[in-house]
């Protein structure tokens, strides 16, 4: 209101608090002339205090939400400014003109022509100015005027320069409302009219009009106060204080300055921007505003209402835009009036409409493009990365308030998309890969199918063949072996040692439940478990038939599984004498009556029986319970010849053992000293090599095999290396791998796949040409419990004499609490940890009389 002149004091002068919806009025008597000053939500003062109270009640969303609530609430302030006024004066505070009122313009004038025209007549025909407003219920259409309070910078302020400005921007406003139909031919059907010979457009030039003189006089005051002394050089800083220029100098001075003032400067101090709206306001006041074009003149509807009519019309329009819409609990009669409450915010709310159609515009194409019709099915990996490329495309389009619902809701679209008909089976198989067909139902774990494809050697090691990824434990260990048998010229003819199965003696017999946490055993505790299941315990093996264990260490005796301490330190003292070479893989055998073991197994068959209707599920380990075996062997131990069959100057060769890498298809040699020491009711008159107290070498060849799952099959020389050629392998090359744990997976040597994960899978022995049987004992320690699993014979295993044995080992290992799975990746540095065969499996006992 500073602009117009109207105020008494300078506003800083004036208590008022900014308040949004607030409609001062001003009155000029001497003119007769009614302002009203709309204190709305476009003013910086009420949209900050609007701000700081949304944001101290955490009641602030979206931006887009704010803007909308601060335009429609200025819209409405606008639409009753269209209604009860003449002329409205637009101030704006920047230099240009604001495009994005286009927006609220062109929605107002949709109201207007879609509600207001038609209720509003009805709203006030009874009331006592309805007949003074006509059909269009408005004084008349008004006129828009344009206050910039700031100038430009970089314009002149000169008469041309102002005058140029202010055309142009009156054309280009002209021309905007023009294009958006805001502004017709017919001013009686336009939200609000545009004079077409007046001006419109005021830019104001004075700098001096928002000045807070208060705070000028302040620092004018402080700076005084600051100075030592008076001079003439500050006089002019004392005519600042002065009420006007020249004031206390005589009179022909002050006429001297005014006629050394410029023509311009003396424009821009006529320059009044209350010049320019009383132009309109006499033209209002003598004839009305008539601003149709040539075809609608003399049909413009304009009324001056005496102010006691124009007071109760304004109450009556201020309830009907203002005070209705506000109350949340009012309900219209009437319904054109209720449609315009209903739908005032979604003709306004324009950009959120575009905004949420770009939304969907975005939601279409996104799933368009996650909804591929060449895939089929797929698993959740390739789903979520789906997903995530749908939502980056859709981020592409969307913006406003509906973003993150949009989002949501695509993604809940695309996982119902994948849930009806897309979705990949994935059941983990043994080795954890995904099963890759479709959703299905299965009756047995062996309907799925994971697409992987191994290479897989027989039992025998001579033929190999291809064999799906396994889901079932039977078919890993035991049916593709099996299968292979069947296809394998050598399987069928050798000799195999038959593991303990169970055999039911029910027809409902079923898999035995016990709890799955069962307490960890130390090596001593697993010792005396087995010696609980009368299986063929350390301390009665060695007491009976088998000499000293094998040592962890070259030259050092332990007890790992044949023998006990009190006897291992008998052993150890009887050997004191001789040099640590001698005793250096040296095994005492000790052989009982053979009546006394016949007696000793007698009885202990008492206690071997096993169940007979319930099976073990998974597979034996030191913490299976007692009396429990599995349904099938998930091992194999067999003769695939006689000890001639290999030679340790050209391995082994391929039409024996197919698959070996070059250099690492050798077996290594184990020398071990044997001292025989027979009871008194033992004799055999026939050996030379059998005499008391005599001590002879037996030559062993041993091999640990990996197999990886491209079918390449290599040797290891030691827990960290893979063999690499024969010429270079030493006497005591196989202690390197008798006496220490071998890692259970290595990585493969091939180049071809760096990934690939070699297994040990079998164990070579080739015994020697003595009346001794090599006996063997594995123990497999693995999975993140460390299940140590045994073969689950009764007694270990005795290997004839001069005959090449394979031990395969499990292709994959159960416990208790499932399949243990190979690990994905896997160094040499760390492939100890992962599982390993113990150390100690082999043992030397003495040929009894009747083999």
């Amino acid at each position: 209101m500073v602009a117009i002149g109207v105020l008494d004091s300078d506003p800083s002068m004036l208590e008022h608090e900014p308040q949004e919806s607030t409609i001062q009025f001003y009155y000029n008597r001497k003119k007769s002339i009614l302002f009203l000053h709309f204190q709305t939500t476009f003013d910086v003062a009420c949209m900050q205090k609007m701000l700081e109270e949304e944001l101290a009640q955490n009641t602030y969303g979206h931006f887009l939400l704010f803007n909308q609530r601060v335009r429609n609430r200025f819209a409405r302030m606008l639409l009753f400014a269209t209604q009860v006024c003449h002329i409205i004066v637009f101030v704006e505070l920047s230099v240009t003109f604001d495009a994005s009122l286009l927006m609220i313009f062109r929605a107002l004038k949709i109201v207007r022509d879609k509600y207001i025209l038609k209720f509003l007549p009805k709203l006030v025909k009874n009331s006592s100015t309805g007949t003074f407003l006509g059909k269009s219920a408005r004084l008349c259409s008004p006129r828009i005027l344009f206050l910039f309070e700031n100038y430009p910078d970089g314009y002149e302020k000169t008469s041309e320069c102002i005058s140029k400005l202010e055309f142009e921007v009156e054309d280009s406003i002209y021309k905007m409302l023009r294009n958006e139909f805001i502004i017709t031919n017919n001013s009686a059907m336009s939200l609000f009219s545009i004079p077409s010979n007046k001006r419109f457009v005021y830019y104001n030039t004075d700098i001096k009009m928002r000045e807070d003189p208060l705070l000028k006089s302040i620092s004018l005051l402080q700076d005084f106060l600051e100075k030592n002394s008076f001079k003439e050089d500050d006089e002019d800083d004392l005519e600042d204080l002065t009420p006007f220029k020249g004031f206390g100098k005589p009179l022909t001075q002050c006429n001297l300055e005014r006629v050394h003032s410029s023509a311009e400067e003396t424009f821009l101090k006529k320059r009044n921007f209350m010049d320019l709206l009383m132009d309109h306001v006499n033209e209002a006041l003598e004839m009305g505003f008539d601003d149709s074009s040539t075809k609608f003149k003399g049909k413009n509807h304009f009324v001056i209402l005496p102010a006691k009519a124009w007071y109760d019309t304004f109450n009556l329009l201020h309830r009907i835009f203002i005070e209705n819409p506000d109350n949340p609990k009012f309900e219209a009669n009437d319904g054109d009036y209720k449609a315009y409450l209903e739908n005032f915010n979604k003709i306004m709310d324009i950009d959120d409409e575009f905004f949420n159609a770009c939304c969907d515009t975005g939601l279409q194409k996104a799933f368009a493009m996650y909804n591929n019709p060449t895939l089929t099915h797929y698993s959740s990996t390739v789903h979520k990365k789906l997903v995530e490329e749908a939502v980056s495309l859709y981020m592409k389009y969307a913006r406003g308030t509906q973003k993150t619902i949009n989002e949501n809701k695509l993604r809940e679209m695309c996982e119902r998309c994948w849930r009806n008909g897309k979705q990949q089976c994935e059941i983990l198989s043994l080795r954890g890969n995904p099963c890759i067909l479709p959703k299905h139902m299965v009756t047995e774990p062996s309907e799925h199918s994971s697409g992987h494809v191994f290479i897989s050697t027989c039992n025998c090691g001579r033929t190999q063949g291809r064999r799906e990824d396994p889901y079932t434990i039977r078919h890993a260990n035991y049916e593709f072996y099996e299968y292979m048998a069947n296809n394998c010229s050598l399987c069928a003819k050798v000799k195999k040692v038959h593991f303990p199965v169970f055999e039911p003696s029910i027809n409902d017999y079923r898999a035995a439940e016990f709890e799955q946490a069962f307490p960890k055993l130390s090596i001593i505790d697993s010792i005396d478990l087995v010696d609980r299941r009368n299986m063929r315990s350390a301390n009665s093996f060695a007491s009976d038939e088998c000499s000293q264990p094998l040592t962890a260490s070259q030259g050092t005796h332990t007890n790992l599984s044949l023998v006990t301490s009190d006897e291992l330190c008998k052993i150890t003292a009887d050997v004191d004498g001789q040099s640590s070479e001698e005793s250096m893989n040296e095994l005492v055998i000790q052989v009982k009556d053979k009546n006394d073991i016949k007696a000793d197994e007698k009885e202990r068959s008492i206690y071997r029986q096993p169940s007979t209707t319930e099976y073990l599920p998974g597979m034996v380990h030191t913490e299976s319970p007692l009396g429990l075996l599995p349904r099938f062997p998930s091992w194999s131990l067999a003769c695939v010849g006689p000890s001639s069959v290999y030679s340790h100057s050209t391995g082994l060769l391929e039409h024996f053992q197919s698959g070996f890498l070059s250099g690492a298809n050798f077996l290594l040699p184990w020398d071990v000293h044997v001292r025989l020491e027979h009871s008194a009711s033992w004799a055999y008159e026939n050996s030379r090599l059998r005499k008391m107290g005599e001590v002879f070498i037996l030559k062993i060849f041993v091999g640990c095999e990996y197999e990886c799952p491209r079918g390449h099959r290599f040797m290891m020389s030691s827990a960290d290396k893979v063999l690499r050629g024969g010429s270079g392998i030493m006497r005591d090359s196989g202690s390197k791998i008798v006496y220490n744990n071998m890692p259970l997976y290595f990585p493969c040597p091939s180049r071809s796949h760096k990934a690939d994960i070699g297994q040990l899978m079998r164990v070579h022995v080739v015994t020697p040409k003595a009346p001794v049987n090599v006996m063997l004992d594995p123990k497999v320690r693995t999975g993140e419990r460390e299940y140590i699993f045994s073969m689950g014979l009764p007694n270990p295993p005795k290997l004839t004499q001069s005959a090449y044995w394979i031990l395969r080992l499990p292709y994959i290992y159960q416990g208790d609490d499932g399949p243990i799975s190979p690990p994905s990746e896997i160094t040499a540095a760390n492939a100890i940890n992962y599982g390993c065969l113990m150390a100690g499996m082999f043992g030397v006992s003495e040929t009894e009389m009747d083999e």
